[in-house]
């Protein structure tokens, strides 16, 4: 002779610890397997089945086994509601960082502190020289055009911006030098 369910309910027997437990060995396997193909993580699948089988439990009164699914077929369904609802939640969270994404971020901001002073250094640099030298400068050095190119734009000789160049490109590193001491 069975036990009465606990709820008092035609249900699934959760309720009872011999149900429940009954359910949890014969069923257990074949929900980790299905959650882990879902989620693609076996620690997630065993969060997402114990969740399963505790939604299960706390819905076991509206379970009729003689009108609906067989066991497996609804703790089938609520771990795939389970799944959906980690799936969700990955996207809506962000993912936890890891040691690796750390270093790898620690090297990603050192190098953009790294540019950003570097860059801070030249605009002082390039502030210590004369506007005509800073205007050749920007045009043959940091655009790369060629000389004749930037002559023709600035409507001077060829040999000026040759001679422009050398002497802003001197005063920028005196510049630097200076700034370099000072530190």
């Amino acid at each position: 002779m069975s036990q009465r369910p606990a709820c008092g309910h035609p249900c699934a027997g959760l309720c009872r610890p011999d149900g429940f437990a009954a359910a949890y060995h014969e069923h257990r396997s074949w929900l980790l397997n299905r959650c882990r193909a879902l989620l693609g993580d076996r620690g997630a699948a065993e969060d997402a089945v114990q969740e399963t089988f505790l939604r299960a439990w706390a819905a076991c009164g509206s379970f009729d086994p003689s009108a609906g699914p067989s066991l497996v077929a609804w703790l089938a369904t609520i771990a795939r509601h389970v799944a959906l609802d980690v799936l969700r939640a990955r996207t809506s969270r962000p993912r936890p960082a890891t040691e690796a994404d750390a270093e790898a971020n620690t090297g990603t901001t050192a190098a953009a502190v790294d540019t950003v002073l570097q860059r801070v250094l030249l605009l002082e640099a390039l502030s210590g020289i004369s506007a005509e030298h800073r205007g050749v400068v920007l045009l043959a050095v940091m655009r790369d055009r060629p000389y004749s190119d930037v002559a023709a734009a600035l409507d001077i000789a060829v040999g000026t911006v040759k001679s422009r160049v050398h002497h802003a490109l001197r005063g920028m590193r005196r510049n630097l030098d200076r700034t370099a001491l000072a530190a």
